[in-house]
């Protein structure tokens, strides 16, 4: 509870968690994720894990919010805990905001990059 408290009340340290994504250890990757995950289900956390996207955005020259987190998802798909933090964390990220439209918003933002086409093409090559 103290350090995560000092994370909160940090103003970069959400930033440097998340472009700690960029990394090429999917078990750590899954860690950043559910750290943020949980970031953002604290009163106003939403807020920061979308300004850390921003953040990220920007730092790593995405042209939309999510798409190395996206393109890291679609890559991993040898590390189970790496996919299932991902889907806990875009899950997390839409469902945790009251306003509809906002969360049509960012199911959009998911969908744009891929996201529903990733998981109907994986799910018809498990069955």
């Amino acid at each position: 509870q103290y350090g995560f408290n000092l994370v909160m009340s940090h103003p970069h340290a959400v930033n440097e968690i998340a472009l700690s994504l960029n990394n090429k250890n999917p078990r750590m990757k899954a860690l950043v994720l559910e750290l943020l995950a949980a970031v953002c289900l604290v009163r106003g956390g939403h807020e920061i894990i979308l300004a850390a996207f921003d953040n990220f955005k920007e730092v790593c020259k995405e042209k939309h919010r999510f798409e190395r987190l996206m393109e890291y998802f679609r890559n991993e798909d040898s590390s189970i805990d790496f996919m299932v933090a991902c889907m806990q964390f875009i899950n997390i990220v839409v469902h945790s905001v009251e306003d509809m439209n906002f969360r049509v918003h960012l199911q959009y933002e998911f969908t744009k990059l891929g996201l529903e086409e990733y998981l109907q093409v994986r799910g018809s090559r498990v069955r």
